[in-house]
C-alpha cells in the first residue's frame, strides 16, 4: 500500500459551457475547463499581480449531469478530485499527454443568474447522441 496522496480542491469559474457525453455502455460524463486566479507578491516593486492558471476537469455520472445541466461559463465552482495523467498517439504519430483533474466532489458556489434558463441544446438527453469510447477518453 502507497503512501502517496492525489488531492485536489479548486475554486474557479467555468472557461467555456460544460460537455456532457457518453460512452458507448451509455456511462456519463461532463468535460469542462476552470479558471482559478492566484495572487503572486514581487518583494522588488511591493506589488501584488494575479496569475491565472487553467485546468481541465472531468466529472463522471449524475455529477457530471448536474454540472452540465446547471452552470455555464463564467460560473463559480468548488472542485474536489484526483489528477489523473493520460498519453496516448496524435494523429499525426506523436505522443501526446495530458493532466485533468478527475472530479468526485462538487459544490456551486454562486447563485444562478435570474431568467437564465438551460439551453434546449444542453439538455441531458442530447448527450445520448454524442456517444464514446472509453478508448477515446484515457
Amino acid at each position: 500500500m502507497s503512501n502517496d496522496i492525489n488531492r485536489v480542491i479548486l475554486i474557479g469559474r467555468l472557461t467555456r459551457p460544460p460537455e456532457l457525453k457518453s460512452t458507448n455502455s451509455g456511462a456519463y460524463f461532463c468535460r469542462f475547463s476552470l479558471a482559478s486566479n492566484r495572487s503572486i507578491y514581487n518583494k522588488q516593486s511591493g506589488e501584488n499581480r494575479d496569475e491565472v492558471g487553467f485546468f481541465d476537469c472531468v466529472a463522471w455520472g449524475k455529477g457530471g449531469e448536474a454540472i452540465h445541466k446547471y452552470l455555464d461559463k463564467g460560473r463559480l465552482i468548488c472542485v474536489e478530485g484526483s489528477l489523473r495523467w493520460s498519453s496516448w498517439e496524435g494523429t499525426d504519430g506523436k505522443k501526446q499527454s495530458k493532466v485533468e483533474i478527475h472530479v468526485e466532489g462538487f459544490q456551486f458556489l454562486d447563485a444562478k443568474p435570474q431568467g437564465e434558463q438551460v439551453q434546449e441544446s444542453r439538455r441531458i438527453d442530447n448527450a445520448r447522441d454524442e456517444s464514446v469510447s472509453l478508448d477515446d477518453i484515457f
